[in-house]
C-alpha cells in the first residue's frame, strides 16, 4: 500500500485453496508453500488495509493458483465481476467452513489407507517398487503416507542435482532414470504425480517390459 501510486495496481499469484481441496493437493504443503488463499478472505484483508481487490483469476500453475489484482480503495479501476463470481463459488462450495476442511483431511487419510494397503500387499507378493520423481512435495507425501524403504526400494529422478543423494528422512537412494531398466522394478510409484502422463509416455519401454505405473493422487491408479 505504501509503495503504490494513486493509480497503481498490485498483482499477485498464490496457491488457491479451492484447487488444493478439489484436486487433493495436500503434498504441496512444505516449507515454501505454507499459505493457501481464497478470494473471500483476501477481499476482507485488502478492505481492512485501505485497498480493494479488483480482479481474480484461476490459473494452472502449481496445480491450481489464484491470480489477483488489487488497488488502493477508491482507485480509478472498476471492480471486475470475477471477484464476486469467485466469492460466490467459494461460498457455494463452503470453502470457508470447517467441515469442508475436515472432509478434505478425511479424504487424504482414506487415500493413505488404501494406498498403504495396496503397496504392502504388492510387497507381500514379492513385488519390487521404485519411486519416480524427487520433487519437494514427494517428501510430504511419503512421510504422511508412511512410504519408507520397506516399501520403496529406490527413487529415480532426471535431475543430475538430485542423483546420488537420498530422500529426506527415509534416506532412500535417488538414482538416474536409467536405473529403471537396470534394476527392473515391478512397479513405479509416480511421486511427481502431476507429471504422470508425460512420465508414462516417456517410459513406455518400462510398460512394454511388463512394468506397471501407480499414481497416488489425485486418486489411486494402476496403469
Amino acid at each position: 500500500r505504501e509503495l503504490l501510486s494513486e493509480d497503481g495496481v498490485f498483482s499477485f499469484e498464490a496457491s488457491y485453496l479451492m484447487d488444493v481441496v478439489d484436486h487433493t493437493l495436500f503434498d504441496m504443503t512444505y516449507h515454501e508453500h505454507l499459505a493457501y488463499h481464497s478470494v473471500k478472505p483476501l477481499k476482507a484483508f485488502f478492505d481492512a488495509n485501505g485497498m480493494e481487490m479488483i480482479e481474480a483469476t484461476r490459473v494452472d500453475s502449481h496445480g491450481g493458483s489464484l491470480r489477483g489484482v488489487a488497488q488502493l480503495k477508491g482507485g480509478g479501476r472498476t471492480v471486475g465481476a470475477s471477484v464476486g463470481e469467485m466469492t460466490a463459488l467459494e461460498e457455494e462450495k463452503k470453502l470457508d467452513r470447517a467441515e469442508t476442511l475436515v472432509a478434505f483431511g478425511n479424504k487424504i487419510n482414506e487415500i493413505k489407507k488404501e494406498l498403504g494397503f495396496l503397496l504392502r500387499r504388492l510387497r507381500g507378493e514379492g513385488k519390487t517398487i521404485a519411486g519416480f520423481g524427487a520433487p519437494a512435495k514427494a517428501t510430504t507425501l511419503m512421510h504422511h503416507f508412511e512410504l519408507g524403504p520397506d516399501i520403496v526400494d529406490f527413487i529415480v529422478d532426471d535431475s543430475p542435482l538430485k542423483q546420488g543423494l537420498f530422500s529426506p528422512g527415509f534416506h532412500i537412494p535417488i538414482l538416474p532414470s536409467q536405473a529403471i531398466y537396470e534394476q527392473k522394478p515391478d512397479y513405479l510409484l509416480i511421486l511427481a504425480w502431476n507429471f504422470a502422463e508425460p512420465i508414462m509416455k516417456k517410459h513406455q519401454a518400462f510398460s512394454k517390459a511388463g512394468g506397471r505405473f501407480i499414481t497416488p493422487l489425485p486418486q489411486i491408479g494402476i496403469f
